[in-house]
């Protein structure tokens, strides 16, 4: 037996002789010691975590989920609880002094009186705030209000650290950059605010408003600009930290709270105002409404008056100024004749808001100034060239007016003369109005052996009815019918002649059609359109409105 061997043996014989002896002092130990123990490893716990969190951060999570559920969940149900029962207490007061105060007030900062009753019950206060590193939720430095004292923050920063690990990497998972941003539990929350390298924990009691999180923000942003590149470079000693400059950053937080809870107290000292002094705002408010109303309704009424005047063709030419004032409507203008005065009154009687009409527009002879008529003239055709159809040019030399262009249909071209004769200083008028209607026509296909007209094509027919009714012309129509010579030509020209035979009863019968028609049946598909190929395109009939110079060619 080697030197080795013997040695391995002899330690193991050692090992069995003393083990029992030494577990049985550790026990003994243990039962005689407990509080030096516990306060041995306490300052270890932290430290302990926080080294668990950066290796195992899930089974973490998985160990604080229940006791942090349950938490949450009981202190959430007592907070509904109080925020209720301060909720039904406020109601219970009906038309207190402090309730017209608080509909006061709420009106005064543009808040519903809802928001107002709850932030009345539910004051903030911040009562911590901790500044974390990241990577190992190390508490780099942290306050408390003078109000507040924060038991162990190195444990609350370990916990936080664990939960917004979880949160972020299921919301990660879930397809999502974002970060934990608030935790509530009960009437409490904590706001976090993150950098890169560390977050701010900010614990609140009560609401939190956006000047809040305004401060929050700010705080952070000092922290980054000021002591980004220290805490980047932080490997866990906080020696290294310049941890006064690092509170002096912080403070703007606590003082915020101080200050809303000065306010706040400062508010309640107020001395009681009495009710009726509240009855002023009101009247105030309700004077501007008014008056808003008011000023409303009379711009809508002389919008409409003003409509009407201008859509009169008479009194296009003569600008009439309107005064509304509650219903009392007041005409200033000048006018040719008397009667124009009469009619712009009465263009204006049937208004159902005008409650009275004040006509003071002035009876003045119209000058005979040639560059008056010329613009009275251009003003007039400017409006009748936006209708439809209608394109019209004009020359003026004195006395006698040149019309140029076109219209759809004789009766615009009657009107439009009809019109500009109205124009007294015009002695002479040369038509040159051409009457050109548009070109309609419409195609309509049928099926194999078929030649009943489908709803769609009944629906073609009465569109272009419609537009030649519009028209106001008896020039004829054209029907044409061609075929796809798949069958022999005798069938074929049997179906076309029951086709055209249905298409011009529809006209004449159920639309009323009274232009001549004109028919032509081919035993031929279209021009263009290759029958093998398109046979339905060639199982057609054309229907279109003969034009003028057409027509005469044809008699």
């Amino acid at each position: 037996m080697d030197k080795n061997t013997k040695t391995a043996d002899e330690e193991k014989i050692l090992e069995d002789a003393l083990s029992p002896l030494v577990n049985r002092l550790i026990d003994k130990n243990y039962e005689t010691s407990k509080d030096k123990i516990a306060s041995q490893m306490a300052p270890l716990i932290g430290s302990a975590i926080r080294e668990q969190i950066k290796s195992q951060k899930d089974d973490v999570v998985d160990a604080l989920y229940p006791v942090m559920g349950n938490m949450i969940s009981k202190y959430v149900t007592q907070s509904l609880e109080d925020i209720l029962n301060k909720i039904n207490t406020q109601i219970q007061n009906g038309l207190s002094v402090e309730t017209l105060k608080r509909k006061l007030k709420a009106k005064i900062k543009g808040v519903s009186e809802t928001e107002l009753l709850l932030s009345e019950i539910t004051n903030s206060k911040v009562k911590a705030v901790l500044l974390i590193h990241k990577e190992t939720g190390i508490v780099l430095t942290h306050l408390e209000n003078k109000n507040h004292t924060l038991n162990e923050p190195e444990m609350l920063a370990s916990m936080m650290t664990a939960i917004r690990s979880f949160v972020n990497d299921w919301v990660e998972q879930n397809g999502s950059n974002q970060e934990l941003g608030e935790i509530d539990y009960g009437g409490n929350k904590i706001i976090i605010e993150a950098s890169g390298h560390s977050y701010l924990a900010v614990i609140i009691e009560g609401a939190a408003y956006k000047s809040t999180y305004d401060v929050i923000r700010t705080t952070m942003q000092n922290i980054v600009l000021h002591h980004g590149n220290m805490i980047q470079e932080f490997q866990g000693d906080t020696s290294t930290l310049d941890e006064e400059a690092l509170k002096a950053d912080l403070l703007p937080l606590l003082q915020y709270a101080d200050d809303d809870t000065a306010t706040t107290r400062n508010t309640q000292e107020k001395k009681k105002i009495h009710p009726l002094l509240y009855i002023i705002p009101l009247l105030l408010v309700a004077y501007g409404s008014y008056s808003y109303y008011k000023s409303y309704t009379n711009t809508q009424l002389q919008q409409k008056i003003e409509t009407r005047l201008d859509s009169i063709p008479s009194l296009m030419l003569y600008k009439i100024q309107t005064e509304v004032d509650d219903g009392v409507v007041t005409l200033k203008g000048v006018v040719p004749f008397e009667y124009h005065k009469h009619l712009a009154q009465q263009s204006l009687q049937n208004i159902k808001d005008i409650k009275e009409i004040h006509n003071d527009l002035k009876v003045v002879p119209t000058l005979q100034d040639p560059m008056q008529v010329s613009s009275n003239i251009a003003y007039l055709l400017d409006g009748l060239n936006t209708q439809e159809g209608v394109g019209i040019t004009y020359t003026y030399d004195y006395n006698t007016l040149t019309l140029n262009g076109s219209v759809f249909n004789p009766s615009q071209k009657e009107q439009i003369l009809e019109k500009i004769k109205k124009i007294e200083e015009i002695k002479n008028i040369k038509d040159n109005i051409k009457v050109i209607p548009p070109k309609l026509s419409e195609t309509l296909y049928f099926k194999k052996n078929k030649t009943q007209l489908t709803q769609e094509l009944k629906k073609q027919l009465t569109h272009f009815a419609i537009s030649l009714s519009h028209l106001d012309t008896s020039y004829p129509l054209k029907i044409t019918l061609y075929s796809d010579t798949l069958g022999s030509p005798k069938k074929n020209e049997q179906l076309s002649k029951k086709r055209l035979q249905n298409i011009k009863d529809f006209l004449q019968k159920e639309l009323q059609v009274k232009n001549d028609i004109i028919t032509s049946i081919k035993n031929t598909p279209p021009p263009g359109i290759d029958a093998k190929k398109y046979p339905y395109k060639a199982r057609c009939a054309t229907i279109s409105l003969i034009d003028k110079d057409q027509y005469e060619s044809s008699l």
